[in-house]
């Protein structure tokens, strides 16, 4: 069976190079650090979650290569959804996810052993192809003079005014796990309802905009909406009251009645709707003149950056998305040399090269795989 799994795996990956051999990777990997083997895996080494658009089998291919003793079993029956479980019913050594893990994917896990998951990224996610984790990009309509948002701008336009907000970790950081770390819900991340914005003023737009309401619209799948709770509103679920909620059309009802929460219903409203703001996706935008794109920056101080593939590969543009793996390491302990192995060769040179060939995410930047590789320290 581990033979058979085997050369399944290196036709997987022959095949992919073969088809996608016109695709070069996008970066430059001179300088990123070759894969060396430290640790001989042998016997059975499982990985339960998401394939990552395929690649998690491509780099378990490669591993393959150098690990020649490891026998690899993907198990993806649970897509992202469930994926940690596998960690916290003893299923796998890795957990893939194609989106960012929720609480309530967490707290079991903090519950079995009383300490979080390790977050890794492997790689950066897309820009615009569909299901590539691609970013947000804050959409207004052509008419408004706005051109430019801060990531606090955005949290006080979106969110509404809350008590507390969740903190993972000591230092709000999957990656910095300590023992005694938890999940806990803090006033440290409280702002009350002065600090809203709510009308464009505020945002310093002049003449007819002035004293209209924002009119907010964006996603409400737990894949997309998690993943901007966590980016600007401390994982907070409390939303502007007037925020219209869509789903992308495969998730819609098949009637007259999903059509009107469909993604590219909300583009036609926001079409028509000068006083609105949201947040889509590129693939869905571009079909749409009437409305524009607003460059973001992390403050006021900048830079401003507008979402495109470069500022995406670049990780510059303050949305961008990541392809994460999690895993199991016990606080003050080394991590298990099977995991650390397979995530060394996923953040070498090689493993990025198979990433940049797939052509479905973007290889990390050499200063960002080097922090990620600091978390198998």
């Amino acid at each position: 069976m581990a033979m058979k799994m085997k050369k399944a795996l290196y036709a997987l990956a022959i095949n992919a190079v073969a088809i996608l051999a016109q695709d070069l990777p996008r970066r430059d990997l001179t300088g990123y650090p070759d894969y060396k083997v430290e640790f001989n895996v042998t016997g059975i080494f499982r990985i339960f979650g998401s394939d990552l658009k395929g690649t998690i089998p491509a780099l378990a291919a490669g591993f393959a290569e150098y690990q020649p003793g490891a026998s690899i079993g993907i198990y993806n029956y649970t897509s992202s959804e469930g994926s940690i479980a596998g960690l916290y019913t003893g299923l796998s050594e890795l957990a893939p996810a194609g989106d960012d893990a929720k609480l309530t994917d967490m707290m079991p896990f903090f519950n079995s052993y009383g300490y979080l998951p390790t977050e890794i990224s492997v790689a950066t996610g897309g820009h615009e192809k569909r299901g590539t984790l691609w970013p947000a990009v804050i959409v207004v309509n052509k008419e408004n003079p706005l051109e430019k948002l801060t990531m606090d701008q955005l949290d006080r336009i979106f969110s509404s005014e809350r008590i507390a907000g969740w903190k993972l970790g000591a230092n709000d950081n999957l990656a910095s796990a300590s023992e005694g770390d938890n999940i806990l819900f803090t006033s440290e991340y409280a702002r009350n309802a002065s600090t809203n914005i709510r009308k464009w003023s505020q945002l310093g737009v002049e003449g007819e905009w002035a004293d209209k309401e924002i009119q907010t619209y964006g996603y409400v799948a737990p894949g997309f909406i998690i993943y901007m709770q966590r980016k600007l509103f401390h994982w907070s679920q409390k939303w502007n009251p007037n925020y219209k909620e869509y789903v992308e059309e495969k998730q819609a009802t098949a009637d007259d009645y999903g059509k009107p929460v469909a993604s590219e219903s909300m583009l036609e409203e926001l079409s028509n709707d000068k006083y609105g703001i949201g947040w889509a996706a590129q693939l869905h935008i571009k079909d749409y003149p009437n409305v524009k794109p607003i460059a973001i920056a992390q403050n006021s101080s900048g830079p401003y950056f507008q979402m495109d593939a470069q500022t995406v590969s670049d990780r510059n543009y303050p949305l961008v998305r990541d392809a994460y793996i999690y895993f199991n390491r016990v606080p003050g302990q080394d991590v298990d040399p099977k995991t650390r192995e397979f995530l060394r060769f996923a953040l070498s040179k090689q493993g990025q090269e198979i990433i940049a060939r797939l052509d479905k995410y973007y290889a990390l930047t050499l200063p960002e795989l080097k922090s990620q590789l600091s978390r198998l320290e």
